[in-house]
């Protein structure tokens, strides 16, 4: 007896289009696929290998693909534009500016909220480009053409970004625009948040003399005691120098070494001369994976990690590096290291495992405002411990002790001006697991009536309020009662309910705070979303999770960026920024469930809206790129 052979038309039938498609444009968005890949005859023939009689059914234009992708981004962000409507906390938003490679600005908008469920989410909103200027206003024109699409202007809370200056002003002219088109009363300097790794970096940077103007003029400042103009010219030649000769070994004669950090000493360069070493060649390369086995990487100028990142790998293959040097002396030449470059390579790794730690700590998922303050408390604990040490006589070393003020005096900088924004000390307190506990024990006397105070004054202002809804019900017998019996039974279980008194005297800020401080098992946002706090702290709750949702760090734009960097690849150069935009946030909404595929029971990527047609913003000839190499 022989199988039978599907017919044609049977074989149609049993294709899943929609599934197809989804593949299609995930191909495309999450894994970033050139447009043209859907005119590959490769993937043409995969698909036509699963089922022969599809042919008619494939995409195979590229035109077409954006169409699809084009529509289903006008689609998802109208749907969530109608999640950020019924948010159980405000919008906040974090953004940067970022030049791609083929020269243009782009914009990431990025927003942090918690849903109606009490999860935490996030979406990329926007990554329009940032055409001519660049200032503040400039950006605040495109933020709050964004705000307007997802219709969140009245729902706007905090902003995280980086410690540009335009910032500032990208901040004082939204808050211009709210107060004349909606009256709404925005305070830019209270409602700006700055990023903490970005605080981080730029410590780190006047630590190794990096390129932060801002951090190496106020760092000199402090460190040497001196703030003439002179010092500060002689000081920016000084690096300009360095820098010019790249590679090079500066001589005592073009700087004095009192005024470099770690970066400026001999041991530091060697190592930057050892990494270009193995990658100025195959054949450096080669002797080297021989004999050691790990590539130490490359340092930038830019972020301080990547020092990090090369002094980790060398200490973890120390005894293998030494043996290379030693056979291979005369090829390293000054690239060799002694026993002293040795000894202050491993104080210079010492010292910056704390802050990879606290970086790592920042920018992970469940990272919250609360852990701000915490760890900038951290690592100026740490400042001043290594200072003790190398004040003491028998360790004593002026170039880290130099290093280290400048480090120090960023950090401080920027923990001092936390003071004028109050949520940083609300999200500290409102921590169930520190509470004021936690300051009365870790910062001076002078400083408790001011952080406690300004948390205190947003709790009167915007949540020390009636309720005008109740909050969420315990379940109880007689709701039980109620749901499942008669309505007759339902009414007398009613009659004989006891009243209950709302317990006003737990649900207040101040008596919160001073309460012990408990271990949690969660983050502290996950203990105020559960439904247990929520009823026993209906007012309170509120503020925590309005202010525990705020992102402390601006990665969700960097995470953009890296993204749109892998779009923007070295052959399709000529893509236009609105594709980029597309694709990206598409690919950002896959990743954060917004968009849920069909095959997980979601409504998937909807194919031929022709609906959509005319809400399109863009034209057909905006869908195609400028003739990239794809």
């Amino acid at each position: 007896m022989f199988a039978s052979i599907p017919t044609p038309d049977s074989l149609r039938q049993v294709f899943n289009r929609q599934a197809y498609n989804e593949a299609v444009i995930g191909l495309l968005t999450q894994r970033r696929a050139p447009f043209s890949a859907v005119e590959w005859n490769e993937l043409k023939d995969l698909a036509l290998a699963c089922n022969p009689t599809i042919g008619d059914q494939l995409i195979t234009s590229r035109r077409q693909a954006m169409r699809h992708i084009a529509e289903n981004h006008v689609f998802y962000r109208d749907q969530i534009k109608d999640k950020l409507a019924i948010a159980s906390s405000p919008i906040h938003i974090s953004t940067d500016l970022w030049t791609s490679p083929h020269r243009h600005a782009l914009l990431a908008v990025c927003a942090q909220w918690v849903d109606q469920d009490y999860q935490l989410q996030k979406a990329l909103l926007g990554l329009p480009e940032c055409r001519g200027s660049h200032s503040g206003e400039r950006q605040a024109d495109l933020i709050m053409s964004i705000l307007e699409t997802f219709g969140i202007m009245s729902k706007l809370g905090y902003h995280t970004g980086d410690n540009a200056t335009s910032n500032n002003t990208c901040l004082e002219s939204i808050a211009r625009r709210l107060k004349e088109n909606l009256n709404i009363d925005y305070d830019p300097k209270k409602r700006r948040i700055r990023c903490i790794g970005h605080i981080i970096n730029l410590s780190l940077q006047a630590f190794l003399l990096g390129s932060s103007n801002e951090a190496l003029v106020a760092a000199l400042e402090a460190a040497s005691e001196v703030t003439s103009e002179d010092l500060l010219i002689r000081f920016s030649q000084a690096l300009t120098t360095r820098r010019r000769r790249g590679r090079r070994r500066l001589s005592r004669s073009d700087v004095d070494e009192d005024y470099l950090g770690i970066e400026g000493i001999p041991a530091l360069r060697k190592l930057h001369g050892l990494a270009v070493w193995t990658r100025c060649s195959s054949l450096n390369s080669q002797l080297w994976d021989d004999e050691v086995g790990l590539r130490l990487g490359i340092d930038n100028e830019t972020r301080w990690s990547s020092w990090y990142h090369v002094l980790d790998k060398l200490f973890k293959k120390k005894a293998q590096i030494v043996q290379f040097m030693h056979e291979n002396e005369q090829i390293l030449g000054e690239n060799r290291l002694t026993a002293a470059d040795w000894d202050l390579l491993q104080k210079a790794y010492l010292f910056l495992q704390p802050f990879d730690g606290a970086t790592l700590c920042a920018e992970g998922n469940k990272a919250s405002l609360s852990q701000s303050l915490f760890l900038m408390d951290c690592l100026l604990s740490h400042y001043e411990n290594e200072k003790r040490h190398y004040s003491a006589p028998e360790t004593r070393d002026e170039r880290m002790l130099h290093a280290i003020d400048m480090g120090w005096f960023i950090m401080d900088k920027y923990y001092t001006m936390t003071e004028d924004v109050p949520v940083y000390s609300a999200a500290l307190l409102l921590d169930p697991s520190k509470r004021d506990a936690y300051i009365k024990q870790n910062w001076p006397g002078s400083w408790h009536d001011n952080a406690i105070g300004g948390a205190q004054e947003i709790w009167e202002e915007e949540y020390n309020i009636e309720l005008p809804t109740k909050p969420p019900a315990a379940p109880s017998a007689v709701a039980d009662i109620v749901e499942h019996e008669s309505n007759k039974l339902a009414q007398l279980a009613r009659n004989m309910k006891v009243k209950t008194a709302v317990l006003r005297s737990e649900d207040d800020f101040v008596t919160f705070i001073t309460a012990q401080p408990i271990e949690i098992d969660s983050t502290p946002l996950q203990w105020w979303c559960a439904s247990e706090q929520r009823r026993r702290y209906p007012r309170l709750s509120r503020m925590a999770i309005a202010i525990l949702s705020i992102s402390p760090e601006s990665s969700e734009p960097e995470r953009a960026f890296s993204g749109a960097r892998r779009t923007c690849s070295w052959d399709r150069l000529r893509i236009k920024c609105a594709n980029i935009e597309r694709v990206e946030c598409i690919g950002s909404w896959l990743r954060e469930g917004h968009i849920i595929p069909t095959s997980r029971g979601g409504f998937g990527l909807p194919m031929m809206f022709s609906a959509l047609k005319d809400n399109l913003t863009n034209s057909d000839d905006d869908l195609e790129d400028r003739e990239d190499i794809d």
